[in-house]
């Protein structure tokens, strides 16, 4: 039997920041803009979001994924295999790997 790991879905905070931080480059959004389109008190959080630190929640997931034209799905990243096929999708994974590359080598 596999590590509950392999069976239980689990977000990786680490990889949720990067799809987050590619998400915001390109629609050229700082940690500020985000803290003021969700109506945060302090841009602290967002920044903890862009660490890995912590997770956006539910209701902030869910408004970070209307404002970037995404579903959360594509906002999170998770232990589980990806099912979808589209082009655009597979198109922005492609692009999280490579800054996800990037980040590494920085």
């Amino acid at each position: 039997m596999g590590k509950v790991q392999d069976c239980f879905p689990m977000i990786n905070k680490k990889e949720t920041a990067v799809r987050l931080k590619c998400f915001m480059k390109w629609n050229h959004l700082t940690p500020r803009d985000i803290q003021e389109y969700l109506g945060l008190t302090c841009v602290q959080t967002v920044y903890r979001w862009l660490e890995g630190v912590n997770i956006p929640s539910v209701d902030n997931l869910y408004a970070l994924s209307l404002l970037f034209h995404v579903s959360v799905d594509d906002l999170l990243a998770g232990n589980r295999k990806i099912v979808r096929t589209s082009d655009c999708y597979k198109q922005i994974l492609r692009l999280i790997t490579y800054y996800m590359k990037r980040e590494e080598a920085a």
